[in-house]
């Protein structure tokens, strides 16, 4: 009975110290079912020692129930407190405490931790009932598994929490009453949002929902906190990590204009293939009277025709030069705002996405704005935080900031951009990078093609971690430098750089993923 509550005892503690790297962990995936297992499955990849210390727990716990049987040595039964012990140290190396993403205590974060104890108990009973004191290795063993079970059980629990905030926010809007824009895509949202802002604030007072809100609780948040009456356009981000979701948010949000950015690979990893995100991404024009779609891509160009047939108006935009109502063409650096206009000149930033601008002077066309008005806010377009961001420091490095970008065709343009840049410096180029994730099926090649674009466009390349460290590693033909942390990745560079280079962090994974 002594080694039976030891053992509970021992289990209780070593759950109780897990559970704060798991509800980081959730926390981090938006508290998703199904993402934390899977992000443990991905540590014992990329860190497989980790399978060992399961082993030598396992190899305890049956010790404890056979030893004393095989070899009369009453004592081995302590194995069944001892085994729950090296369970702590795993995933290997993922740490309790973040240092990129430190958890806040949030009130659900102690509902989803307290959860996640509840059944981890139940199920340490149920072993213990059935195994013994050995049992109460077994919650532990399956811990992530029982978080994501803990956090598809409380889901609806949190949505029943969240109404009431986000029927206030129905209600203000409907008082208010702005011009609702609403904008999805696989890659450029928030730039997008950012840049319509911009070019529309001197003809209409305009709100933009701030950062990445762009779910049913950020959106909410955004307009209970930030509208107010007089407000005549609300640009809000919508993004998604299921079908169903976004056509959630414009049931509560009615769109008057809808616009995608592009559909692409991103989320590849939850919805499984493309035509699934395209699917998921169409659901924004579903309530709009007004859509506005770039026509370069045959899916969107697919759903422009069809959004019409069902009588709704459709502004085609195109920054590839063809035939639309707005065109940014970027190898004649000219943009033509409106099917009957002439072309003008324009400056397209660097770093800029043309297809992003393409799609934001089409939703100002749609909002009549005039094309004087718009064709001079282009040119002080606003750069979202961590998205291509330039600075120079004090020992005239160029710093490129695009941790926050992790997509292939934001990356492919920020190396190709960035390369050019040190050319004209005549300096070091130089990419710090950890890769891109949540591509699914498409994650390595994709990585590759990366480190590939890199090494041919003359740049040193440095990886962090080991999430996708192998397929960086292979596209750079074995030359890549590999570091352990950002910050060693960072001094690195630097002194690489000297005082002409550029150096460009594309993406940033926060510290629990390997």
């Amino acid at each position: 009975m002594l080694v039976l509550w030891a053992a509970v005892a021992s289990g209780l503690v070593v759950a109780l110290l897990q559970n704060l790297k798991w509800v980081r962990v959730a926390q981090r995936v938006h508290y998703l079912p199904r993402e934390v297992a899977r992000l443990e499955r991905l540590w014992f990849d990329r860190r497989p020692l980790g399978a060992l210390w399961w082993a030598g727990a396992a190899a305890l716990a049956l010790t404890s129930v056979q030893g004393p049987a095989w070899w009369g040595l009453d004592w081995l039964a302590l194995g069944a407190v001892l085994a729950p012990l090296l369970i702590l140290p795993t995933p290997w190396k993922l740490p309790f405490k973040g240092t990129t993403s430190p958890l806040a205590w949030t009130p659900r974060a102690y509902r989803a931790y307290a959860g996640m104890l509840v059944l981890q108990i139940a199920a340490g009973a149920l072993a213990v009932f059935v195994l013994g004191p050995a049992g109460v290795l077994i919650p532990l063993l399956f811990s992530a598994n029982l978080v994501d079970l803990a956090l598809g059980g409380l889901w609806y629990l949190e949505r029943s929490l969240t109404m009431k905030f986000v029927k206030d926010a129905q209600a203000k809007l409907t008082k208010v009453k702005p011009t609702v824009v609403a904008i999805t895509g696989s890659y450029g949202k928030t730039s997008t949002k950012g840049y319509v802002a911009q070019i529309v604030s001197g003809s209409h007072q305009a709100v933009a929902s701030p950062a990445s809100f762009n779910n049913l609780m950020g959106l909410s948040k955004t307009i209970n906190e930030h509208l107010v009456p007089g407000t005549g356009v609300f640009v809000a981000e919508m993004g998604m990590n299921a079908e169903g979701r976004i056509r959630e948010l414009t049931q509560w949000f009615p769109p008057d204009i809808a616009a995608i950015t592009v559909i692409g690979e991103a989320h590849m990893e939850r919805l499984g293939s493309k035509e699934a995100i395209f699917r998921a991404k169409s659901e924004i024009t579903e309530k709009a009277a007004t859509v506005v779609l770039p026509i370069d891509q045959p899916e969107l160009r697919g759903l422009a025709d069809k959004c019409e047939r069902a009588g709704k108006r459709v502004i085609r935009v195109s920054a590839q030069g063809k035939k639309a109502d707005v065109v940014v063409d970027v190898e004649l650096g000219t943009l033509r705002y409106g099917p009957k206009t002439n072309p003008v000149p324009l400056d397209i930033p660097a770093f800029g996405h043309a297809v992003n601008i393409a799609v934001a002077l089409g939703i100002a066309w749609a909002l009549e704005v005039p094309a004087a008005e718009a064709q001079a806010r282009v040119a002080s377009l606003p750069v979202a935080a961590h998205r291509a961001e330039v600075a120079e420091s004090n020992e005239g490095v160029v710093i490129i900031d695009d941790t926050y970008n992790s997509n292939p065709i934001g990356a492919q343009h920020a190396v190709s951009s960035a390369a050019a840049t040190a050319k004209k410096r005549k300096g070091p180029f130089i990419t710090v990078t950890p890769g891109m994730v949540e591509l699914g099926p498409v994650q390595a090649k994709r990585n590759r093609e990366l480190a590939e674009a890199v090494v041919s466009a003359g740049g040193t390349l440095m990886v962090v971690g080991r999430t996708n460290k192998k397929a960086l590693q292979q596209g750079a033909g074995g030359k890549a430098q590999l570091f352990a942390t950002r910050q060693e990745a960072v001094e690195a560079a630097l002194r690489a750089a000297g005082d002409r280079g550029v150096i460009l962090y594309e993406n940033d994974l926060p510290d629990h993923y390997p």
